[in-house]
């Protein structure tokens, strides 16, 4: 389950804590469990906007009801991938992409315009950012 809007980069952060708390009450209402870690999807190219989805992934699509607070169904599309697990601080997803895409670049190969992030661990508060755990991955081009 997702919701998905064009944001601007400085407002990433208020999207994410507008969309994690509706689509985890979604879920809890309709006695629904995560099938794997929270996401974060981006759709094409990133310029002074960003389409991103903010997901949380479930094995099976679920009617939300009347009241969706922007909370959507959408799949990712089967095929290949290269992905990089970034061990640290958010902050260090830009450098983690850059590496991924020289070492597609490197391969040979296209990516399709998708990408995501994969939130391995929950940053708690207080805790230390270098135990985050982000794998990016970004969809190649068949």
């Amino acid at each position: 389950m997702v919701v998905r809007d064009t944001v601007a980069f400085d407002a990433i952060p208020a999207l994410y804590d507008r969309a994690f708390p509706a689509i985890f009450a979604a879920l809890g209402a309709a006695g629904v469990t995560p099938s794997a870690p929270p996401m974060g999807v981006m759709h094409g190219s990133p310029g002074d906007t960003l389409d991103l989805s903010v997901a949380v992934p479930v094995e099976e699509q679920f009617n939300v009801g009347d009241d969706t607070d922007g909370i959507a169904s959408e799949t990712l599309p089967a095929g290949r991938a290269a992905t990089l697990l970034v061990r640290g601080d958010y902050n260090q997803l830009g450098a983690g992409y850059e590496r991924l895409f020289s070492w597609i670049a490197g391969q040979g190969l296209t990516p399709s315009g998708n990408s995501w992030e994969q939130y391995l661990t929950e940053p708690e508060p207080g805790g230390n950012p270098a135990d985050n755990e982000t794998l990016i991955g970004v969809e190649l081009q068949a």
